[in-house]
């Protein structure tokens, strides 16, 4: 990760952001009063979990860290389990899971089994947890199923593709399907037990989103996209049932890489990129539903983006390495780097409101 990546300045126990507004532009900003469960490296290398009160107006919002609690390595996925406790995931190749009590800031760790690593994600249907992770010697994605109180492992699924990334859990009915169903987004990313995070592009990629029936692993469907260099990895579902994918591109050509386009949407209809998201570095890093569509954000491109259902591009807004992205109606948080503050604090990929 470079040394510049969503830096942000401590002062008086204070984080200030650079931005937190509505998108697109013509919709009003107000002051707000807000909780995020956020995570971020420390300048010592550090890592630390933790919740942030935000309070303030627009590009002059600050943010105080209520609660911070150590971390062994670099964490990515936040989930809310039940009640004050949450879920914290390590970053791929991950090897725990902490549950945090925002309330106490009292946790608990379990470590990975060995023979497989966790790729930073997770859902939750009943008592069941569901977390994406990867075969250590076979390279294949599997989707790992634990009891939702103590985490103790109760099942593992082939989720027919590698390197497994978010899921979601969906309703009855969505996208055409007459079960509850877990979507799972397999990026695809060929990697090596032995190679860490290496990506081993010479290797076919393997993309794909899955939908399986959350208590047998049943495969309902699966799809596609015709460009096996476009990695699918984070989702979000609108209130139409439309499912929103931030992908990133993998192709061997910078040119192609740049050009690719960054989201994708499945609904009943099929999966199908959005060619009004291209031109962006190939690159996005989180994405929200709004009540008009998607929001994304393109770290390497510096900017976050509003699209409709329709996939066409309704506002961008510069935000330097963009990425944490959270909503609640039309108002839509973003973290990104602020440039003019020297002592960093670098928030992570994902932050959720709490």
């Amino acid at each position: 990760m470079l040394n510049s990546r969503r830096q942000f300045l401590v002062q008086s126990s204070a984080l200030a952001l650079s931005m937190a507004l509505p998108l697109p532009a013509e919709l009003a900003t107000h002051t707000r009063q807000a909780r995020l469960l956020a995570a971020w490296q420390l300048p010592n290398a550090g890592y630390q979990v933790g919740v942030l009160n935000a309070a303030g107006l627009g590009a002059a919002l600050s943010y105080t860290v209520t609660t911070a609690v150590d971390l062994p390595t670099r964490p990515h996925g936040l989930m809310h389990l039940q009640g004050d406790e949450y879920l914290v995931i390590a970053r791929r190749p991950g090897d725990w899971l902490l549950r945090l009590n925002i309330r106490s800031a009292e946790t608990s760790r379990v470590w990975q089994e060995e023979d497989r690593h966790l790729n930073g994600h997770s859902a939750v249907y009943g008592d069941w947890l569901y977390t994406t992770e990867t075969d250590v010697l076979g390279g294949t994605g599997a989707l790992a199923v634990r009891n939702r109180h103590t985490f103790e492992l109760l099942d593992v699924w082939p989720t027919l593709g590698k390197d497994p990334h978010e899921m979601l859990v969906l309703p009855k009915g969505g996208l055409g399907i007459d079960e509850p169903f877990l979507l799972v987004a397999n990026g695809g990313i060929p990697t090596h037990a032995d190679m860490g995070r290496t990506q081993l592009n010479q290797l076919p990629m393997d993309s794909s989103l899955v939908a399986l029936h959350p208590r047998t692993g049943k495969v309902f469907n699966q799809w596609t996209l015709s460009d096996t260099r476009l990695s699918l990895r984070h989702m979000a579902v609108h209130a139409s049932g439309v499912v929103g994918i931030a992908m990133q591109a993998h192709h061997g050509n910078a040119a192609l890489r740049d050009a690719a386009p960054v989201l994708a949407l499945l609904d009943e209809n099929g999966l199908r990129t959005v060619n009004e998201s291209a031109g962006v570095k190939g690159y996005a890093g989180d994405i929200v539903a709004t009540p008009q569509g998607f929001v994304i954000s393109c770290t390497k491109n510096n900017s976050a983006g509003h699209f409709d259902m329709q996939g066409n591009l309704l506002h961008s807004r510069a935000a330097n390495a963009a990425c944490a992205l959270a909503a609640e109606g039309e108002q839509v948080w973003l973290g990104s780097l602020a440039v003019e503050f020297s002592r960093p604090l670098e928030l992570d990929n994902h932050w959720l409101l709490i």
